[in-house]
């Protein structure tokens, strides 16, 4: 039996978007020429946009096309600072970012910019205020996630998105690759200026994501050559990929309030049971996306678990699959943030939901995860903590 519950990292295929990948194989026109085998192509493309702005929530604006969520943050971050860089050298950021924005700020400090990296609460939210705080004269950006890949933790982009309006010379970037067709009109919502979108993350295939810029707005391309993706990101397009993540995206709209109250449920129905499982410390905050559920287990490993769990068929992660290679024995930046120690940080696993699982699946789950994990700490015997029941932090 299969329990996957990794969707955080990625999700399979849907069954429409199977069949729209082999239907549009057939579309072997390049987007950009005129006569009718491109006109095919580029009509894949609009329709796909016009899907993208339906599930954000938007009217308007413009939708670049690339090839994944993490250059879609590479591209709204340095596309701004390159553009706007006359206003100042000064950009605002989280501590609880995924890689492909910190590291991206992490390379503007490499080339002189100056950051301030806002801590969260210990629930791992990061107050608005914080935020605002943060900005002065000299910013050009404030960058932050809708909803945190690691904890689920619901971020308050809509309270910072609405005070920056009054700070029109500072861009307000939203990583909503967490929250793109789980969250109803996620954009709308935020109030951003850009807004990252992921298509493997609601059913479409790897490798294809997007940046939504609202109207008016223009940065400078990553990538330049012929002009495509309104300049924004040349290049031939990939048309079977944005073709699917259109029809993931029109899936999703269509279900999006839907789903949220039904992997609520399931969530409810995880949390319940996590209560019974040896030793576990839950890290819920207090406004969480239903589709992640953060725990830890102190004593154990996080890979440990992982591959313990694997062996019945469940299948979790340790945290962001972008950074846990060769990084996690490190423990998370997310939990090190809201100032978890080592011990809890190196025994977190992340468990993720979708609308297509079950109550069956989740017992399912559970149960492994009570089995795996007491097996392991009665094989460790003393050397692990003490065996109690649950306890929540944040």
């Amino acid at each position: 039996m299969e329990l996957y519950f990794d969707t955080a990292a990625t999700t399979p295929l849907l069954p429409e978007v199977r069949e729209a990948i082999a239907e549009v194989l057939d579309v072997y026109g390049n987007p950009s020429s005129l006569h009718r085998k491109g006109m095919e192509a580029e009509e894949r493309l609009t329709r796909a946009r016009s899907a993208v702005i339906r599930c954000l929530g938007v009217q308007d604006g413009r939708v670049v096309f690339t090839g994944g969520g993490s250059e879609a943050n590479n591209l709204a971050i340095f596309g701004t600072v390159r553009r706007f860089a006359q206003r100042g050298r000064h950009v605002v950021t989280t501590r609880i970012e995924h890689p492909s924005v910190l590291e991206a700020f992490r390379a503007l400090e490499r080339q002189g910019w100056s950051v301030t990296y806002v801590a969260p609460d210990a629930d791992g939210v990061v107050p608005a205020e914080r935020v605002l705080a943060a900005v002065r004269d000299d910013t050009v950006l404030v960058s932050m996630m809708h909803v945190n890949n690691e904890t689920g933790a619901i971020q308050p982009v809509e309270a910072v998105g609405a005070a920056l309006r009054d700070r029109p010379t500072v861009i307000f970037h939203v990583d909503g690759i967490q929250a793109f067709g789980k969250i109803p009109a996620c954009a709308a919502r935020a109030g951003a200026d850009l807004y990252t979108v992921s298509g493997h993350k609601i059913g479409a295939p790897k490798g294809v994501g997007a940046l939504w810029l609202r109207p008016g707005l223009d940065i400078e391309p990553l990538v330049y050559g012929g002009g495509q993706e309104f300049g924004l990101r040349s290049g031939t397009e990939n048309v079977m990929g944005i073709h699917a993540l259109g029809v993931a995206a029109e899936r999703a709209a269509a279900e999006v309030e839907t789903a949220w109250t039904q992997v609520q449920a399931l969530c409810d129905q995880l949390l319940a049971g996590l209560q019974e499982v040896p030793n576990i410390v839950l890290r819920r905050p207090r406004q969480a996306s239903p589709y992640i559920v953060g725990v830890s287990f102190p004593g154990l490993r996080g890979e440990v678990l992982v591959h313990a769990f694997e062996q019945e068929g469940l299948y979790v992660s340790t945290g962001s699959a972008c950074s846990t290679r060769g990084g996690h024995a490190r423990g998370s930046h997310v939990l090190e943030a809201m100032g978890w120690s080592d011990e809890e940080r190196t025994g977190s696993v992340r468990i993720s939901l979708a609308r297509w699982h079950t109550a069956a699946d989740v017992e399912a789950a559970l149960a492994v995860m009570r089995r795996q994990v007491t097996w392991l700490y009665e094989l460790l015997g003393p050397a692990t903590p003490s065996r109690g029941r649950a306890r929540r932090r944040g």
